[in-house]
């Protein structure tokens, strides 16, 4: 019984370990920041491709980091790790969860659109009635729920807890964003995200210093 016990407090310090690189918080930042250039536009009269392109770049740049900061640096450090069946029941769950709460906003976003270009929906339903300011209020409501809900339960299952602040940053941005109107909100967000999670990815270098076969053979 001791001996499962130690196991199972083996198994969660390496899998907590995974998530104390830094590299989820920098792709979480940089992937906002890149969400803010597609907010400006949004903003103004016309929509350029180009900020489009810099925004298809800048999710691409910062997943890239993810995933080649995970190969290439956070493996061989860490090595290889494989989790036992709760674990991956766990993860079972998270996507189950994840996939119905991305239907369910599926489902919000569609009718928010639909009743957008049906004005008279929106009229039957008593919807039309309501005042700029309280529209607004409930726009910038379910945008910051479409935020922090799911990064929230990926926080609680994969036990981080760094991805609360994240997710409450997020919802705050993504509300000021539409209650204000300006996309400085989202940049200060990807800040306020990326910027621990670089302390942290440097802090990751020094703590778990590559083995010296992998130096030996890397040089």
């Amino acid at each position: 019984m001791t001996n499962m016990i130690n196991l199972n407090n083996i198994e969660r310090k390496a899998f907590r370990s995974m998530h104390q690189d830094g590299l989820w918080d920098i792709y979480v930042g940089g992937s906002v920041l890149s969400m803010s250039v597609m907010a400006r536009s949004l903003h103004s009269d016309t929509f350029p491709a180009a900020s489009f392109v810099i925004f298809f770049l800048g999710i691409l740049l910062s997943l890239l980091i993810y995933r080649g900061g995970k190969r290439f640096i956070t493996t061989p450090r860490l090595g290889q790790v494989k989790f036992g069946p709760q674990r991956k029941r766990r993860k079972l769950i998270m996507i189950l969860v994840l996939s119905g709460i991305v239907f369910l906003q599926l489902i919000i976003l569609t009718g928010s659109v639909l009743l957008w270009r049906n004005p008279q929906w929106a009229f039957n339903l008593g919807l039309s009635n309501m005042v700029p300011d309280q529209e607004k209020l409930l726009v910038a409501v379910i945008a910051a729920l479409f935020a922090g809900p799911a990064t929230v339960l990926i926080s609680y299952f994969n036990e981080n807890m760094r991805g609360y602040y994240v997710a409450f940053i997020l919802s705050l941005a993504v509300f000021s964003l539409i209650w204000f109107g300006q996309p400085i909100y989202l940049i200060i967000a990807g800040l306020l995200i990326i910027i621990p999670g670089v302390i942290l990815f440097i802090r990751f270098l020094h703590q778990y210093p590559l083995p010296k076969n992998e130096v030996s053979n890397g040089g």
